[in-house]
Formats: structure tokens, sequence, C-alpha cells
């Protein structure tokens, strides 16, 4: 940590959490405790926890292609 700010699209990715939700629940991820593990998920990403995020989307049941597919569309969403 080099106690500077997070600054989206700087030093954390700029991250759309509905674009994520939206594509969770394409890929079949449409319960509400995939869709609240989503969402947890990518604010951790905002975060700059990348790999917290990661466990968290494992933890809640959500494979590791889909976690970087839905990671994927919440970042290239505009």
């Amino acid at each position: 940590m080099t106690g500077e700010p997070l600054t989206p699209g700087v030093n954390v990715d700029k991250v759309n959490v509905a674009a994520g939700l939206r594509e969770a629940a394409g890929i079949g991820y449409a319960s509400g405790e995939h869709q609240m593990v989503t969402e947890y998920a990518l604010m951790r990403w905002a975060r700059g926890e990348e790999d917290g995020a990661v466990r968290s989307f494992l933890s809640g049941g959500i494979d590791l292609t889909s976690a970087y597919r839905i990671v994927a569309a919440a970042v290239a969403a505009r």
C-alpha cells in the first residue's frame, strides 16, 4: 500500500456492478444468493481486492471461469 487514494481507471478497475449482475444471471447464477455473492465480490474487485473477490466468488458457489467472465463483463461495460 502506497498510501495513495484508489482511483478507478488508474490504480483499480472501474466496475459496472449492474452489468456484472446481468452477466451472472445470463449464465445461470440468477438466484438471490448468487446475485448477492456477485455484487459483494464485484464491490471487492472495485476496491482493489481482486484475490478476495475471487475467493468470495468461489466460496459463494460460482466457478472460477464464470467469476472471471462476470468480472470481464463488469469491467468492459460503460
